[in-house]
């Protein structure tokens, strides 16, 4: 247990650093004196934000870094508190929660006039300063009073990148995933997806085939179809003798990539990056049956995210109707985040009316630590429909939110959570969130991990430093956990949303009980 810690004398500024995608974004940098026990210390924390690459009008809109520092220093500095008590872990949440409330007042609509990326660098750097200060672990945030278990995400190694992220590709979709699914560990599963990265990279040479990486540190190369990467990993793994159930594969589509311009909130899409510019139309039927096969390529396809458009909710919940028995279904373009979608999207009763069975957590698209908390905690059923309603009130959101959950048949807040949390939906964590030398996205699944086997998480390949800032934090947080007896557990298929049954694993039959001998 941590000592009672005072932390008080904040100061708050913003800087431009350098991202990973060849731009400039916002870091927040704060100091505060820390008085721990006997212990008197200043800190000094720093997080960079990832630069706004889709901000829309959905989700927290950024603003040009040089007025968002000066936003920083006329509009939230003021909001800092005097001095904040940490004596338990909630105490930090709740001085998240109180700062955060602030600034999503005044703001404006996803915090347009302060800036989003101003919102979030102040945000996240305020949360990860009273944490590190506290003494705490963020594991230890959420953990319940003598915690045996730890649930590790299931983590999307991002093998094969294709669609906008690879220029002249012959992939419409933008990601293909490696899972290592038989691991007792979290090293476990990190050991599991190097040796498979570097065995990839052997396939290509082999082919002589190129092997440079996109965005995502996933291999880029020429691809006959849309199906070349998945029969690749699926080669891979039979190389490295790994079982049907021993790994998985997902694929990120991206498919708002393919209803851009004139197709833009139709019913139409364009596979315009297997089949050229000028690739026919396809109805949104024809499109949920190409996500079909791409389902049914492995018996052990695991995940799909946005099977279709940021303006397509109906593809969704059509996707959600013919496959949601069969796959993961990640909501990311659509939702963004956002509580406003997320509760109505999730919270029909009947699949055929929701629009997936999970939801991509992205820290840059909420714009604050609490909204992003709250969104966590939705899709996992853990929310507090009061601080849900105190938000949605504050963003000018609720009356919009009560009217689309009436559509659905959802009476309120707490009925929607309710809905939610009996479908035990999972929230899929994303590296699209943090940037520079930040180590702030890892926070995330060691928190939830804690009271949920439901979580998961991409950060790329197994490669690159941006990437591996996010992982290496998890390795380290094992170990720490098994000095204090704490079991970790990987949460593999059992990690799933509930009523997902994929054939490598429903298929696979228990063993016949023995009859009982009857001694005469």
């Amino acid at each position: 247990m941590a000592k009672e810690t005072v932390v008080s004398k904040f100061t708050l500024k913003g800087r431009e650093i350098l991202s990973s995608y060849a731009n400039f974004t916002l870091e927040g940098v704060m100091t505060a004196w820390v008085e721990r026990g006997t212990e008197k210390f200043t800190i000094s924390e720093r997080n960079g934000i990832a630069k706004g690459t889709s901000d829309g009008e959905n989700e927290a809109v950024y603003i040009a870094n040089d007025k968002a520092i000066k936003s920083i220093d006329k509009n939230i500095v003021p909001l800092l508190p005097k001095k904040v008590v940490i004596r338990k872990p909630s105490d930090i949440l709740d001085a998240a929660r109180a700062f955060d409330l602030a600034i999503v007042k005044g703001a404006g609509q996803n915090k347009k006039v302060w800036g989003g990326n101003a919102a979030l660098a102040s945000s996240t750097v305020f949360f990860q300063t009273l944490l590190n200060a506290s003494g705490y672990k963020a594991w230890e945030v959420l953990a319940p009073k003598g915690m045996k278990e730890f649930y590790f995400p299931n983590i999307a190694f991002n093998m094969v990148c294709g669609g906008e992220h690879v220029p002249g590709t012959k992939q419409d979709i933008q990601e293909m995933f490696f899972f290592a699914m038989n691991q007792k560990s979290v090293k476990g599963v990190f050991e599991v997806g190097t040796q498979f990265f570097r065995q990839f990279e052997k396939n290509l040479v082999r082919d002589g085939l190129p092997t440079g990486t996109a965005k995502e540190r996933g291999f880029v190369f020429p691809v006959k179809d849309n199906f070349e990467g998945l029969s690749r990993i699926k080669e891979c793994a039979e190389q490295l003798k790994l079982g049907v159930k021993d790994y998985a594969i997902g694929t990120d589509n991206a498919f708002s990539e393919i209803q851009k311009g004139e197709l833009a909130g139709t019913d139409k899409y364009r596979l315009r990056f297997s089949q050229g510019e000028k690739a026919a139309t396809i109805s949104r039927t024809d499109l949920i049956n190409f996500c079909g096969k791409v389902v049914e390529s492995a018996p052990n396809f695991v995940t799909m995210e946005d099977p279709a458009s940021e303006h397509d909710p109906i593809g969704h919940k059509l996707m959600s109707e013919k496959y949601g028995n069969r796959v993961q279904i990640v909501i990311d373009d659509l939702a963004v985040t956002q509580m406003r979608f997320i509760l109505p999207f999730l919270a029909a009763k009947e699949m055929k009316n929701r629009c997936g069975s999970s939801v991509l957590i992205k820290l840059n698209q909420a714009g604050t630590f609490t909204e992003t908390r709250l969104a966590i905690e939705i899709v996992l059923g853990l929310a507090d429909p009061k601080m849900v309603e105190e938000f949605l009130t504050a963003r000018g959101d609720m009356k919009i939110v009560l009217d689309d959950l009436a559509k659905v048949g959802v009476k309120s807040i707490s009925e929607a959570i309710a809905n939610i949390k009996s479908n035990e939906f999972t929230a899929f964590f994303s590296h699209r969130s943090t940037e520079g030398s930040s180590e702030f996205l890892p926070y995330l699944p060691l928190m939830y991990g804690a009271v949920s086997n439901k979580v998961w998480l991409k950060a790329g390949a197994p490669n690159g430093e941006r990437n591996l800032q996010n992982y290496n934090p998890l390795i380290r947080a094992e170990e720490e956990m098994k000095e204090k007896g704490i079991k970790p557990v990987v949460t593999a298929w059992k990690g799933l949303p509930k009523g997902v049954k994929i054939p490598a694993v429903s298929a696979v039959k228990k063993p016949a009980a023995k009859k009982a001998v009857v001694k005469k």
